[in-house]
């Protein structure tokens, strides 16, 4: 290989160039007119170097709108599963991809690629090569040179051609693209690092023709103050949903997956883009969606100016102006940006709205054990089934594969459920870690996928991915008093806990599980109940709103139970399942007893799809719900943005 990483090409060569990598690889490049440009095999159009930008980002080409995750056939053995990661176009070259492009694909690659790969995207992202032509003039709401991504390509490519007067220079980013370099070798000239002052004076040049130029500096404060602003209204009215700005964005991410069936015996699963401005996006089973109009055009904004980067530490936005470009009502995130520093400037004292917690690594760090996949289950057989409330059911399951039994580890809160033909569904897992050799999980008929799940029985196949989530720390509680509070089925979360706290409680002091409902029917763990309130240092209590013969219960709200408790509070961690609105009215209860916020536990539920922080429906500021939670402290849940 070659030492040197920095070549002229004759512009008169390129052609020349192209046309011998496309022997070994599909060559792609800038074809057609004005803003209608787009990336197409060699030889399927008149490349053009008269362009602004592509009309979509080049994301497209390794994280396609549409693609399949697995296919499944049912026989008569039972289920087979398999993985569709591969079938996709191989070894591309994809040519003339813009600054604001490339980052956008550094970014992918770290999200993608970091915690959890997807599998999809690595095994296009191993097969395309990306060479920028740094661009030297903007388009009409380019402004890139603000956020720092731009003007000419620094990072996401493996070649960089920068347009000289008859020539190119070719940086080399990567072994890739040194490959490419060598396979042409006679065309590329190597040069020393002095034609760089005549790149840097050339970049400077253009930077300065760029008529967009904004100082960012203190734009986070900025956001901080003015999260509530009036102006958020106007822009929530204006918005009609069309999801333009997040289809054209490089570093948009977000997925939905649905069911696509060709018969009752043979069907796949598909992922295509999805939009955080879609209503649907954050809508929880029940229709409960806590993100309103208003939030969701917000939360774009605060997405690709803040949570992103402080997350993953890329800008979440690369200046292409695609958004403004494309949108019908002309919302522009550099007029958002303007009316953000302009109301700061008039209203410099409100404090922040909220303020973001340390993120944790150590659910993301980990890998999950199957045979198809990330996105592929694994199948498991019904083993048993038990009717809890008329509402509620308890399925056991096995793996059919014993080994994933051998394997399992019961690290996580939840697991994704599959009822093939019909999709998904996160459930919680309500057994502790000693039933590693057949899988719990009691749920509500609340949904689509749950009413058909509620009506299968013994015998039937379903998939699994998971386990997935931030569980309840078990060490952490050791020599305290212990309350769990649940309603309803919100008590098959807490069971998660309490199996091996009961398994071992010399080790707590006292323990009070406190049970809600409307009426003792609906309540889960009946009869488990019954048997936890013989251990020695348990204390089980029931607030009903109906009143009951069945047990001694307290009819009304399980907070007027608390101060009754007789415990010492700092000595006292509490377990709370509820809705967000029912756990801040319990957590203030527990402070005003004297309970720090750290010592409230909760785990909050929210429209998860994926599991593995890739899909982009439980995000929560810089939190996605599926990996850093669901369990967080109390003080944590307030350090969320007061959407949840």
């Amino acid at each position: 290989m070659k030492t040197n990483k920095l070549y002229t090409l004759n512009k008169d060569s390129l052609d020349r160039v192209l046309d011998i990598w496309n022997l070994e690889s599909s060559v792609y490049v800038p074809v057609g007119k004005g803003k209608d440009i787009q990336l197409m095999p060699l030889g399927e159009g008149e490349r053009t170097e008269d362009y602004i930008n592509l009309t979509l980002p080049v994301k497209e080409m390794v994280f396609e709108q549409k693609e399949s995750l697995f296919k499944w056939t049912r026989n008569e053995e039972g289920i087979d599963v398999e993985g569709l990661a591969h079938q996709h176009s191989k070894n591309r070259i994809l040519f003339g991809v813009r600054a604001c492009d490339t980052y956008g694909i550094a970014y992918t690659d770290r999200f993608y690629l970091g915690e959890f790969p997807d599998p999809n995207y690595k095994s296009r992202r191993s097969e395309t090569t990306i060479i920028a032509v740094n661009c030297l003039r903007a388009g009409q709401h380019c402004f890139c040179t603000s956020v720092g991504t731009g003007v000419f390509s620094t990072v996401g490519h493996d070649l960089a051609f920068t347009p000289m007067d008859s020539y190119y220079l070719v940086e080399v980013g990567t072994t890739r693209g040194q490959e490419l370099i060598d396979k042409s070798e006679s065309f590329f000239t190597g040069v020393d690092d002095t034609i760089l002052k005549e790149k840097n004076d050339l970049m400077e040049r253009v930077e300065e023709s760029f008529p967009l130029k904004m100082d960012l500096t203190n734009l986070w404060d900025d956001m901080s103050k003015t999260f509530d602003a009036d102006f958020w209204l106007d822009e929530a009215n204006a918005c009609i949903g069309c999801t333009g700005c997040t289809n054209v964005c490089p570093t948009c991410t977000c997925f939905n997956v649905v069911e696509e069936n060709i018969d009752e015996n043979h069907g796949s699963r598909v992922r295509y883009w999805d939009s955080c401005q879609s209503a649907h996006f954050t809508r929880n089973a029940e229709y409960h969606n806590p993100r309103d109009a208003v939030s969701r055009v917000r939360y774009r904004i605060y997405d690709k100016l803040k949570y992103i980067e402080e997350r993953f530490g890329f800008k979440g936005c690369s200046g292409c102006g695609r958004c403004t470009d494309v949108c019908p009502t002309y919302i522009s995130i550099i007029d958002i940006i303007g009316e953000i520093q302009k109301a700061a400037k008039e209203n410099p004292e409100p404090p922040a709205i909220h303020q973001i917690t340390k993120i944790r690594h150590e659910i993301m760090d980990r890998e999950i054990i199957s045979q198809n996949g990330l996105f592929s289950p694994d199948v498991a057989t019904i083993t048993r089934v038990k009717q809890e409330t008329p509402e509620i059911k308890r399925l056991f399951m096995k793996y059919d594969d014993p080994e994933l039994h051998r394997n399992y580890e019961h690290k996580g809160q939840f697991f994704q459920v599959t009822v093939f033909g019909e999709g998904e569904v996160p459930l919680s897992i309500p057994y502790g870690p000693e039933q590693t050799d057949e899988l719990v999980f009691d749920f509500k008929n609340v949904g689509s996928v749950t009413d058909v799940l509620f009506k299968m029985k013994e015998g039937d196949k379903v998939g699994l991915r998971g386990p997935y989530g931030r569980a309840f720390p078990y060490d952490a509680l050791k020599g305290r008093n212990l309350v769990f509070i649940g309603s309803g089925v919100a008590m098959a979360p807490l069971r998660t806990i309490i199996e091996p706290v009961m398994a071992n409680h010399e080790d707590f002091k006292k323990v009070f599980v406190m049970a809600s409902a409307l009426r003792y029917e609906k309540l889960l763990y009946k009869d488990e109940m019954i048997e936890w309130a013989k251990v020695p240092n348990f204390t089980v209590k029931y607030a009903l709103k109906d009143s009951t013969d069945k047990v001694d219960a307290y009819s009304g709200y399980v907070n007027d139970l608390l101060p009754e408790l007789d415990l010492d509070w700092s000595e006292t961690t509490a377990l709370l399942c509820a809705s967000p609105e029912r756990i801040k009215k319990l957590a203030r209860d527990l402070m005003d007893l004297g309970m720090k916020p750290t010592n409230i536990l909760v785990t909050l539920e929210t429209h998860m799809r994926c599991g593995a922080g890739k899909c982009g429906h439980c995000k929560v500021g810089s939190h996605y719900m599926c990996v850093d939670g669901p369990v967080f402290n109390y003080e944590e849940m307030m350090a969320l943005p007061p959407e949840y």
